[in-house]
């Protein structure tokens, strides 16, 4: 090509902030090193690291070790400095290649709830201050230039807000499932409050074999267990399920809510839910929506795009109930990398 061709220089489009000297991953643990050294309440620390390993940060377990970091870009340690960035570009590549180096994927499933109650430090009592803890983890990050969180600061503010409502309606909600009405379903048609129903004009024999079983109880409330007798089921269904209906179906599922109605003259409100494909994150294809019934107090932290974990029963007039709910997701949980049973 003949010089005078030559086109004039472009500005590129390739962001230059991705080649920065230091890894990503060495940048935020150096920045949540300095922050856990500014909280002073015990609690907020173990926050902190629970939300540092979130994001693959390791504040308890750092890649490169204090002793080798007090080497770091000294005048005399140049080898060792290439080796620190080594270790981290090195730890860097296996993340990515298990697809795990992401902040705001990590954060979402911190924050989705199961994470929480299986934490022996961040019950209910503290889940404000899990959330703030997160908030200023990336506030922090966001006043050291951190790109690739300040860019994204605006929408994961967003997101840590609508955390801080969800996480503790889904708390209540999970005390309160699945409601009496599905309650009384299970226990007069199928299901595990069936199984574990005791009739005490039944033989003694009898009832000794069903205490003895342990078949369901852990699948719903003690107290819908205890308290809910077959007559008082019956009150609950009647005028909304047939005299004489059957279950004809049930099969566990991921159940997507869409849309909470109001309060109907039976005092329940109608749920509207789909059957969720969580590897795609999207309802599944050929399934109708499915209507749920619910009492106000447990329909008013039912928010739209929590996904239930639980049986879904159907019956021959086409009422459905659910119980055996085994988890409970906020609508902002990254669903398609946890395995469903």
């Amino acid at each position: 090509m003949d010089t005078d061709e030559i086109m004039p220089a472009q500005s590129s489009a390739i962001d230059t902030r991705d080649f920065a000297d230091e890894p990503l991953l060495m940048r935020v643990e150096r920045v949540t090193a300095a922050l856990s050294r500014e909280l002073e309440d015990t609690v907020e620390k173990r926050c902190l690291e629970i939300t540092s390993f979130a994001a693959n940060a390791g504040l308890v377990r750092p890649v490169a070790t204090k002793k080798e970091l007090k080497k770091y870009k000294k005048d005399d340690e140049e080898q060792a400095t290439r080796d620190i960035i080594l270790k981290y570009r090195l730890r860097e590549e296996q993340l990515l290649q298990g697809g795990t180096l992401d902040i705001p994927w990590g954060l979402k499933w911190l924050l989705s709830y199961v994470v929480l109650i299986d934490s022996p430090v961040i019950g209910p009592g503290n889940m404000e201050k899990m959330t703030s803890v997160v908030q200023r983890w990336l506030n922090a990050m966001a006043s050291a230039d951190i790109h690739e969180v300040k860019d994204h600061l605006e929408d994961l503010t967003k997101f840590v807000d609508c955390a801080r409502g969800e996480l503790l309606a889904s708390r209540a909600l999970a005390n309160q499932l699945p409601g009496m009405f599905n309650a009384a379903c299970s226990l007069l048609y199928a299901g595990a409050l069936r199984s574990v129903h005791v009739d005490f004009g039944l033989p003694k024999w009898v009832l000794a074999d069903r205490r003895n079983s342990g078949g369901g109880e852990r699948l719903m409330p003690d107290r819908l267990v205890q308290d809910l007798s077959i007559e008082q089921a019956r009150q609950i269904v009647s005028g909304i399920v047939d005299d004489d209906a059957q279950c004809t179906r049930s099969r566990p599922v991921d159940l997507k809510v869409e849309s909470v109605g109001i309060c109907g003259d039976d005092g329940l409100h109608i749920v509207s839910v789909c059957v969720f494909d969580r590897q795609n994150m999207v309802a599944v294809e050929g399934e109708d929506p499915i209507v749920l019934r619910f009492e106000t107090g447990l329909a008013g932290n039912i928010i739209p795009g929590q996904v239930i974990e639980a049986t879904l029963y159907t019956l021959s007039d086409g009422c459905h109930y659910i119980d055996a709910i085994t988890m409970l997701w906020p609508s902002y949980s990254p669903l398609d990398y946890v395995n469903l049973y």
